[in-house]
Order: structure tokens, then sequence, then C-alpha cells
């Protein structure tokens, strides 16, 4: 009897656990969007497609040119961090970003004429997110192109850009968000930047330093799978304020995008940059992985439930085992009753007769 009752309270344990591991696991009825918890080593590798047709500091009365660009792209998830925002501290998160790649394109040079371009490019940057929203407060980038310009005869192109910016908002927007549902926050950034130039042996250097007022936004369009090297996965579509696009000149970068945003993945799985209304790049998910904390795409909650879960099913089994094994045992151990005491009780239940 004993036995049943353990086995039973152990059993109802483990259905509840189970229960609401399954529950847990389900997406929200509402905020369609879940805030990933990131953590140190998180990272998101994408296939990069994109266009150029000027760069920062370059007068286009000497010249125009167009570019096409192709790369990977590089997101990892540094580590925690504070952020100093009008005389007070702000826990952040650190995110680096890094595209790599090749150019190839055309060059004209009136009244010299047109040639082609081949080079490559890299652009690395460091990023603190404010880690409510998600959104930059601190970025420091640096782009180069280095390329051969070939007009009868070959010459180096090459691009050097630092953007240093900082940015506030009047208040954080909610990162849940259903279809159909948007979010705005203005915002005020510092930015500054630093561009050197060199082609046809001249080289044009700028420095510039603005404060940019403006307003992000982000529309939750619908919900859609999407393919991509790394899979199929559902993601909901955005259409938002664009602030940076690995591989572009940060100078370049403004307008907005579309982007794909997987709760599964804990980011996007692809997006688009779009400059005056026309696509000028894309990004599209090629693998991810996650660091040594929860994935981004799971709650503590259910990676708690993930631990718990096994080990009681696990002592279920041991606990029914040992108590099964125990039966026995004694069953084994109990002695035998004596021939003496079996006559004297039939003989009894005979004179009871």
């Amino acid at each position: 009897m004993a036995l049943k009752s353990s086995s039973r309270g152990i059993s109802g344990i483990v259905s509840i656990l189970l229960v609401f591991a399954i529950v847990s696991s389900m997406p929200p009825t509402n905020g369609a969007l879940r805030k990933p918890m990131y953590a140190p080593g998180d990272k998101w590798v994408y296939v990069l497609d994109g266009s150029l047709g000027g760069f920062p500091g370059f007068n286009a009365s000497q010249g125009t040119f167009h570019l096409a660009l192709v790369g990977l792209v590089y997101v990892n998830v540094i580590g925690s961090g504070i952020v100093l925002v009008n005389n007070g501290s702000v826990s952040a998160v650190r995110v680096d970003s890094r595209a790599t790649g090749w150019l190839n394109g055309t060059f004209s040079v009136p009244p010299v004429g047109s040639g082609q371009i081949t080079g490559s490019f890299t652009t690395t940057s460091t990023a603190f997110w404010e880690n409510h929203a998600y959104h930059p407060m601190e970025s420091l980038g640096t782009t180069s192109y280095n390329a051969n310009v070939n007009l009868g005869i070959t010459t180096p192109l090459t691009l050097s850009l630092r953007v240093n910016a900082t940015t506030s908002y009047s208040s954080v927007p909610p990162f849940e968000l259903d279809v159909g549902q948007n979010a705005s926050a203005a915002f005020t950034a510092h930015v500054e930047l630093n561009s050197t130039f060199t082609a046809f042996f001249q080289t044009m250097t700028s420095q510039n330093v603005t404060d940019v007022s403006s307003t992000w936004h982000r529309d939750v369009l619908s919900r859609e799978n999407v393919s991509v090297k790394a899979g199929t996965f559902s993601a909901y579509k955005l259409n938002q304020t664009l602030g940076s696009f690995p591989g572009l000149p940060s100078g370049l970068a403004g307008g907005n995008e579309t982007a794909y945003f997987s709760n599964d993945v804990g980011f996007y799985v692809k997006r688009t940059a779009y400059e005056n209304g026309t696509p000028s790049a894309e990004m599209r998910l090629r693998s991810y992985s996650y660091g040594a904390g929860p994935a981004a795409g799971i709650s503590a909650t259910q990676v708690l439930l993930f631990i718990v879960l096994p080990i009681a099913v696990i002592a279920l089994v041991v606990v029914l085992l040992w108590r099964r094994r125990k039966a026995r045992i004694q069953g084994h151990a109990s002695p035998p009753a004596s021939p003496a005491e079996d006559g004297q009780q039939v003989g009894g239940k005979d004179r009871a007769r």
C-alpha cells in the first residue's frame, strides 16, 4: 500500500511538471515578439549581398561608381557592460559585429571613361545595447575598402571610415509586440564621422560632427515562414527604422529596413535595407549557435524545467525499483510457519466446529 501511495505521489509530481513545461514552452498569447535573453557566446552568421553608389567624403563630381559587395557577417554577443548616460549608469549588452567580403563594379571618370573595380572590404563595430528593447546606446565602427581600378592602367582605390556614435532615448519602447502593433521612440544621436578616400593618387579627408534628433519606429506586419540557408523559421515581418547595417558605411546607413525576427533563433533570420526606397543590402541567416547561458529563444523557467523534469523521472524509476527490491528481500527473509502452529490452528478450527 505504501509502495502504491509513494508511486502515485511521484507520478503526480512528474505529471504536473510535464504539463507546466508544455504550457510554458508555448508561445505567449500576447506579445508575439519574445524578448531574448542573450548570453556571452551567442553567435549568428549571415550571407551578405549589397551595392554601393557613393562614399561619405567622396565628391561625386570627380566620378561615379557602382559597386556590388558579397560577403559574410558575424554577430557575436560578448557580455554585459555599463554605459554612462546623462550622468547615470545603464546596464547594457555588448555586441561585436564584423563583415568581410569582395567588391566588384564599375567606376566612371569624365572625360577618361569607365573601368572595372575589384577588391575587398572589412567592417567592424562594437555596440552597447540597452537591455530592455536592445537599442544601441554607444557604437564604434570602422570600415575599410581596398580595390583596384582598371582604366587602361591599374590604380588603387581605398576608403577608411571611422564612426563614433552615442544615442539617448526619451523612452524605451516595448519589445513584445504582436501582429498589427507598433512602437516608437524619440532619440538624439551624437555622431562623429572621419573618412579618408584615396583615388587616382589623390587623397581626400573629411571630419563631421553632428547631432541628429529623430524617431525610431517599428511595425509588426505579419507572421511568415522564411527559408534561408540555416533552415525554415517562423518569423515576424517588421518594417522599422534602419540605424546601421553591416557591410555598409555607417554614414550611408539610414532610411528603413524590412526585417524578419524569429523567436526560435532569438534574432533576425533576414534583413533588407532600403535607401531612398531602393534595396541596397540584404542579410540572410547562414548559421547560429548559443553560448554558455540559456538559448536566446528559451526562457530561464523553461531551462529549469528541462533540467528538473528528467531528474524527477529518474527519481521515480529509482524509487520504484528500490521499493520492489526491498519487498522481495522482505519476502525471502520471513520464516515459514512451524508444523505445530499449523496443526494447532487446524485443530482449533475443528474444535470450533
